[in-house]
């Protein structure tokens, strides 16, 4: 029989076919886990030590929790551009489960912007996976998840964020495109080495 999980998890059971099935598309290594971003964090936790391994995913050594107040907002931004396919949360217990998630799409966000700016998309906590919809996370480069209030306790607890969907390289190359309101390449001297100048009109 498999291992009874705690109030809040959302993990599911970790055999080996759910774990071949879970690793498919799990983006922990496109994570720049040294850039995550915490805020009212408890001293001393970091935002990063809730991205984890798939296979560390149902550990309760280490959890993020919010420190003056419920609220607790995790910055995360990625090596490259991700289409995002479903988040997963493990949290708890009880009622240091978040109630609500709101998820912002390339947006670093403090908490008075996460209150009144919209979000690209919201999700009620607790469920097995939050499935996002693709068509609102086509290209992202970072995620704002910013947890509002909780189901009744001071503080919230999370033990584990991850991530699916699609990695794609950031593009390297240098472009150079000049904008203005009315674009007049006759206006402008040619930039040695190019043959054209890009130009994109402004309204």
């Amino acid at each position: 029989m498999a291992p009874a999980h705690p109030p809040g998890c959302q993990c599911g059971d970790a055999d080996a076919h759910v774990l071949l099935e879970g690793e498919l598309n799990f983006l922990y290594k496109h994570v720049d886990r040294d850039k995550v971003v915490a805020l009212n964090a408890e001293d001393g936790k970091e935002g990063k030590m809730v991205i984890r391994p798939w296979d560390q995913r149902t550990q309760e050594e280490e959890w993020l929790e919010s420190d003056a107040d419920e609220q607790l907002i995790l910055r995360v931004p990625f090596t490259g551009n991700i289409k995002l396919r479903s988040i997963l949360i493990k949290a708890g217990p009880a009622g240091y489960t978040p109630d609500k998630m709101q998820v912002f799409a390339n947006q670093l966000l403090d908490f008075d912007e996460a209150s009144s700016l919209e979000p690209t998309q919201t999700f009620d906590v607790p469920v097995t996976r939050d499935v996002v919809e693709p068509a609102k996370f086509p290209s992202v480069r970072s995620l704002t998840l910013f947890f509002p209030s909780n189901h009744g306790e001071d503080t919230t607890r999370v033990f584990f964020v991850g991530f699916k969907g699609e990695y794609s390289a950031f593009t390297r190359d240098p472009i150079i495109t000049v904008y203005e309101a009315q674009a007049n390449p006759a206006d402008h001297a040619k930039i040695p080495g190019l043959d054209t100048t890009a130009h994109s009109r402004i309204g």
